[in-house]
């Protein structure tokens, strides 16, 4: 069910956030934030069939409700996204791969690593893309 995703990710998001001693203001925003963010990707996953897209779209919502979240307790971005995009991070993909890699299974090996490289890409490319976005949007608001 999509509420206990929800669920789970906010609470691994929540006490992540004691363990890399997050500002405690910042802590039920951002665990609210990895709950949304994952539930994205669920949605897009599972409705598009396309793990990929899920990723994107998914840390897209989480960089962007980030930058918000910055804007409105005035603190850095990073300081959100860095905490609630763990939830989203490919561990199992990581896992297997050096599972087969070391069970010389090498065709195994490449797929799960290139399936799982992809989607490591699609975060990175997801949060540089909201980065140029705000950039953007800032450049454009202050010379209006």
């Amino acid at each position: 069910m999509i509420i206990y995703d929800f669920i789970y990710s906010f609470l691994a998001a929540f006490f992540f956030s004691f363990l890399f001693n997050a500002p405690r203001r910042s802590i039920l925003l951002t665990a609210t934030i990895a709950g949304i963010g994952y539930t994205v990707f669920i949605i897009f996953r599972d409705g598009f069939n396309n793990p990929l897209l899920g990723y994107f779209i998914g840390t897209l919502i989480m960089a962007l409700l980030s930058e918000i979240a910055a804007r409105f307790l005035k603190m850095a971005a990073t300081t959100f996204i860095t905490i609630a995009i763990l939830p989203l991070v490919p561990g199992l993909g990581l896992y297997l791969t050096m599972q087969y890699w070391v069970q010389n299974n090498y065709q195994a090996t490449v797929q799960t690593g290139t399936q799982t490289m992809l989607a490591i890409g699609a975060m990175a490319m997801a949060i540089a893309v909201n980065s140029l976005l705000v950039k953007f949007y800032l450049r454009f608001r202050h010379s209006s």
